[in-house]
């Protein structure tokens, strides 16, 4: 594999830090700008619901330039847009940063992705498509926690600040270790009408629905993890390291499964364990006591039982989507990603709402509903194909 696709992978881990690097210390961010933690945790959903829109509209206006100068500038952007982030003095402000950030950030991954594809042969893009995305992962295990450690220490506006450093650092690791590439002279043909294939639909509202599912509580997971086992600041980054560790054990599981199961009966599985793990948030408030010991343990395996069960399917749906249509798996995939940036801000504006009206206990049973109605959708799609 060539040492530039893992340098690509920086570029993922960037995005995946800057995107949720204060999520941890929310409830400062909150105090300190005069709004409350559900309001604050609109800037999470405005961040996703923009990603969703701008994503394919902004590769297609690049898609004739060269792609590692719009990798390189796309990456400056995130970090100075970062850096005026961290002095911004009202929430408003701070709103508009993020909007702005999910536009200028929205070109990092595809591009990364098609640079990673056009240097190896087509029997290993699949597996250089997947290191690059791994960086996501580790930006859960080492990046958002080690910046909420940072804000900890110094402020949680120094998380945006954190940020910006990780975004200029990466810059010339790709500047110099991975080659240029010619630009489309032409912007590639996409056939639409893939969309109206019955198991493109499936997917996408499948993959879809796993996020509006998990990030009632995935928006709020810092002050869920302050109400539930009594830690603040830095303590908070150690938890959120599960969600990284879950994902990777996530991301193994439903690969190996992908290729050993049919699709359906793989989803009906796993919508019903997703269900499952996030209930498991509500019991963790009911029965559990901030600070003991096993309330801590808890969390955590309910941190990591929820990122697995939320990440397990990706391989076989997007397998799917790729087979729907080979000729247009490009445009499939394209989809895949608007609908999950979707399904965050849907998601994270859900858990506003509950936690405005019901509070963070009821998030765990409002998540593990939808993924149940997942589920249902699944077996209903199932008996009326008479496929299996």
């Amino acid at each position: 594999m060539p040492y530039a696709v893992y340098l690509l992978a920086l570029a993922a881990f960037v995005v995946g830090t800057q995107s949720y690097v204060f999520s941890g210390l929310l409830a400062d961010l909150a105090d300190d700008l005069d709004v409350s933690v559900a309001t604050a945790g609109q800037l999470l959903a405005a961040f996703a619901i923009t990603s969703a829109i701008a994503s394919p509209l902004v590769v297609s206006a690049l898609s004739l330039f060269e792609r590692k100068r719009v990798l390189i500038a796309s990456l400056a952007s995130v970090a100075i847009i970062n850096t005026l982030t961290a002095f911004l003095p009202v929430f408003e402000g701070f709103l508009a940063a993020r909007i702005l950030v999910a536009v200028v950030s929205a070109a990092v991954m595809p591009m990364a992705g098609a640079i990673g594809a056009s240097l190896v042969p087509p029997e290993k893009q699949g597996q250089a498509l997947g290191i690059i995305l791994s960086g996501l992962t580790i930006a859960f295990i080492a990046g958002v926690p080690l910046g909420t450690v940072v804000g900890g220490l110094f402020g949680w506006r120094a998380t945006f600040l954190f940020a910006a450093i990780v975004a200029l650092a990466v810059i010339p690791a790709i500047a110099f270790g991975v080659p240029s590439s010619r630009p489309n002279e032409t912007a590639p043909r996409a056939d639409w009408g893939v969309a109206k294939l019955p198991i493109v639909q499936l997917g996408l509202f499948l993959i879809g629905m796993s996020f509006v599912a998990a990030y009632p509580v995935i928006a709020y997971l810092g002050p869920v993890i302050t109400e539930t086992t009594g830690f603040e600041g830095a303590a908070i980054g150690a938890m959120q390291s599960a969600i990284g560790f879950g994902s990777m054990a996530g991301l193994v599981v439903g690969s190996l499964l992908a290729d050993r199961r049919a699709f359906l009966p793989n989803m009906r599985v796993m919508y019903l364990v997703l269900a499952v793990a996030l209930s498991l948030w509500t019991v963790a408030f009911a029965v559990g006591v901030a600070g003991s010991l096993a309330t801590i343990a808890f969390v955590a395996l309910v941190i990591f039982f929820t990122s697995a069960a939320l990440i397990a399917p990706s391989p076989a749906i997007e397998k799917a989507l790729v087979q729907a249509d080979p000729n247009q798996s490009a445009l499939t995939l394209a989809m895949n990603t608007s609908v999950i940036y979707l399904g965050q801000g849907v998601g994270a504006g859900l858990g506003g709402l509950v936690v405005g009206s019901l509070g963070f206990g009821m998030l765990g049973y409002v998540g593990g509903g939808v993924a149940f109605a997942a589920f249902v959708v699944a077996m209903l799609y199932r008996n009326s194909s008479g496929r299996s």
